[in-house]
């Protein structure tokens, strides 16, 4: 079975990176986690690939994992949907002249 990043999904993450949002700039560091403190809470907010997952047994903090490192309480795996966003012809990109 596979779940959706939804808010209040309970997950293991199973990670080795995260990424770190900055002011200007984003980044992926290397993270290593202890087997007490793998378990958080989605909070629903996904971003290209990762997924904002709430841990208390960590450091009460919000922190961005690859949703492919995530599993559901049972050992569900946790897909990203991609939603496809139409423009009408006159939003479409702006050309520099």
């Amino acid at each position: 079975m596979d779940l959706k990043p939804a808010k209040g999904i309970k997950v293991k993450v199973n990670a080795s990176r995260e990424a770190i949002f900055g002011d200007e700039s984003v980044g992926v560091q290397r993270v290593t986690l202890n087997d007490g403190a793998r378990s958080g809470v989605m909070t629903g907010r996904t971003l290209v690939g990762f997924c904002e997952v709430e841990m208390p047994k960590l450091d009460g903090h919000n922190h961005w994992y690859p949703v492919e490192d995530l599993a559901g309480e049972h050992g569900e795996k946790i897909v990203e949907e991609e939603i496809p966003i139409e423009l009408d012809e006159d939003e479409g990109p702006e050309e520099d002249s």
